[in-house]
């Protein structure tokens, strides 16, 4: 396997190659053992793998393709707390007391992602400081005090932003309030991703690309896990795939919805840019399924929107994603896209992450598409220490469950939903601008 057969991104053409092997890590072509087989050379196999390693647990990844080849390498790179799931909808299903503490176990992931990357001795993978979650509708007089009492309930450090203060900032009539949270950052992860798979083969552990998963079967004292060249046995096993896993675990497969986001990056644009968006941090409006962004590469702009079921690559993609940009930022111009790229995650219908023991010594870590570069290390977190004995952390999804996702039903009853949220968030927007104009008029 070569570099190459990373999908092309600008986070492909801008890796670092002496991250890792440039010529990847060799197929399993033997018998091994260990203690803890991983499925999955994404974040949340990778942070697994990882935090295990680092306690002395004999650990064996697998990946199919390449380190980091999926979404975990081609995500937009933001790193903060909270699900995907709204944070007032947790505190209806969950109480306030279990809500808090899955929030608080979102920001131990914001905080191992942090750590990682300066134990690793790669500050270059730390991008910009800071996010904000931007609104297109004006949220009202007590937005500040709603956002406040928010964070009070969650023990968050996120405070609201005023439209003054928001569009001081970024240069567009689009945007009203902003929740500011001091605690996100946003990296490269691709780069984030080789990093972490060279640690774990420092740490003793072992990294087997091209390798798929076929095969799963209970065995004296564990499971067996079986690929085309080899098999492993171990007393654990995590599969921190998405509908890939198939093969080897059909209902937790079928519990995960493929869904496609894309990313583009432009051109260099110059003091344009700069004037346009004056905040080094991550950006993402409050929209059902709605765009995120940040300035990379001095003037570069990295834009992230649509959300999809339908897997295959639009054919105009670079058109449709400088169409977004323009739609929020006129001013930018004749913008040219240099990169543009979908990526595949997987989605639960419940909106957030499935972890936990699903058979005793089988662990899953999946469904992270939505919520974020650091929920993938919060779930390996939970894992990890339920594996170590602790199984307090992995027991806050207990709730979620691994339903089945519906299959090709599911997927079209899921884009009928987005298509419905779309045209609410449309309709919000329409009625606001027609309210505004007739105050003016």
């Amino acid at each position: 396997m070569t570099p190459s057969d990373y999908p092309a991104s600008w986070y492909a053409a801008t890796r670092d190659a002496g991250a890792g092997p440039d010529t990847g890590y060799a197929p399993l072509a033997a018998r091994a053992e260990a203690d803890v087989a991983v499925v999955g050379g994404g974040f949340a196999g990778l942070h697994t793998a990882r935090l295990l390693a680092r306690q002395g647990r004999r650990v064996v990844l697998v990946e199919r393709r390449r380190v980091g080849w999926g979404a975990s390498g081609r995500n937009g790179g933001f790193v903060g707390p909270g699900f995907a799931e709204r944070s007032g909808a947790l505190i209806d299903r969950l109480g306030p007391d279990h809500a808090r503490r899955l929030y608080a176990q979102s920001l131990r992931g914001v905080a191992l992602v942090r750590a990682a990357i300066d134990e690793l001795g790669r500050p270059d993978i730390f991008m910009g400081a800071g996010k904000l979650s931007v609104s297109r509708t004006d949220q009202g007089a007590d937005f500040a005090d709603r956002t406040r009492r928010l964070a009070e309930q969650l023990g968050a450090g996120f405070e609201p932003w005023d439209r003054a203060r928001v569009r001081a900032l970024l240069a567009t009539p689009r945007y009203h309030q902003a929740i500011h949270d001091p605690l996100s950052f946003h990296i490269h992860p691709l780069n984030l991703a080789l990093a972490l798979a060279a640690d774990i083969e420092r740490l003793g552990g072992a990294i087997h690309e091209g390798t798929e998963a076929v095969d799963l079967a209970p065995a004296s004292g564990g499971w067996r896990l079986g690929t085309p060249g080899g098999e492993i046995a171990a007393r654990h096993v995590v599969l921190a795939g998405n509908a890939d896993l198939g093969p080897v675990h059909r209902r937790a497969a079928r519990a995960v919805l493929p869904v496609a986001t894309y990313v583009a990056v432009t051109g260099k644009i110059g003091p344009q840019l700069a004037e346009a968006i004056r905040w080094p941090g991550a950006i993402s409006d409050t929209r059902r399924a709605g765009d995120y962004y940040r300035v990379v590469d001095g003037d570069r702009l990295l834009w992230g929107g649509r959300i999809t079921t339908d897997t295959r690559e639009p054919a105009r993609l670079r058109e449709i994603m400088r169409g977004d940009i323009l739609a929020v930022y006129p001013q930018l111009g004749e913008l040219r896209i240099d990169y543009a790229w979908p990526g595949i995650m997987g989605y639960a219908p419940h909106k957030m992450p499935q972890v936990g023991e699903i058979e005793p010594g089988l662990w899953l870590c999946s469904a992270f598409g939505g919520h974020g570069v650091a929920q993938t290390a919060a779930g390996a977190d939970a894992v990890a220490a339920g594996i170590l004995g602790d199984d307090s952390r992995w027991r806050l999804f207990a709730p979620f469950g691994t339903d089945w996702a519906g299959g090709p039903f599911g997927r079209a009853a899921t884009q009928f939903v987005y298509w419905s949220l779309q045209a609410r968030d449309w309709w919000d927007e329409t009625r606001q601008a027609k309210n505004a104009e007739t105050l003016r008029t």
